[in-house]
């Protein structure tokens, strides 16, 4: 069984995950949407957000040895639809942790991920698409993908897999790693 990562940039409308083998270049890329039908209320929404998680996450652990997980964390500057993520980021969260210990998972900020693959948090998201190809090769459809991938590409880094490319990776790395210290 490879080793793999995870990358996941959670939304409604374009839910992103990347799983990324040994060989960064063996990847998955899974878009998912949660879209709300007519008549089917918010707690049916989740559930159904939640079941089609866990049945992801259920075979992606059948069939990989899952080494590390990160996934986007919140933007707490929004102004919309704030309370809809954060329940989407805690259906997200169990999902998560029926499969693999929590130890494994990393909450990223959106500008450190912006960070990460540009070296600036405040790149816009065409900059960041554009980065992740130059820096990785890797192509996005979506800039969930791209915000995805380099969070598969933090995890990476975080387990010590991939090394730190510039100053402003181990920024981001240092500051992931104190707040799981803080967290532990």
């Amino acid at each position: 069984m490879m080793s793999a990562y995870i990358g996941i940039d959670q939304s409604y409308t374009g839910c992103a995950i990347v799983l990324l083998r040994d060989d960064p270049k063996d990847r998955d890329v899974h878009l998912m949407e949660f879209p709300g039908r007519p008549g089917v209320g918010p707690c049916a929404r989740l559930r159904n957000t939640y079941t089609s998680l866990q049945n992801h996450f259920e075979a992606v652990a059948a069939g990989e040895f899952v080494r590390g997980i990160c996934f986007e964390g919140y933007s707490y500057g929004s102004r919309y639809r704030r309370e809809a993520m954060g329940e989407l980021g805690a259906v997200l969260r169990l999902a998560l942790v029926e499969r693999w210990p929590e130890s494994l998972m990393a909450t990223v900020a959106p500008t450190t991920v912006k960070k990460y693959a540009t070296g600036s948090g405040s790149a816009p998201k065409d900059k960041v698409m554009l980065a992740v190809y130059k820096r990785w090769g890797f192509t996005a459809d979506t800039n969930d993908a791209a915000d995805a991938y380099t969070l598969a590409r933090i995890a990476r880094a975080l387990d010590g897999a991939d090394e730190p490319e510039n100053r402003a990776q181990e920024e981001v790395l240092a500051t992931i790693r104190k707040a799981q210290d803080k967290a532990a």
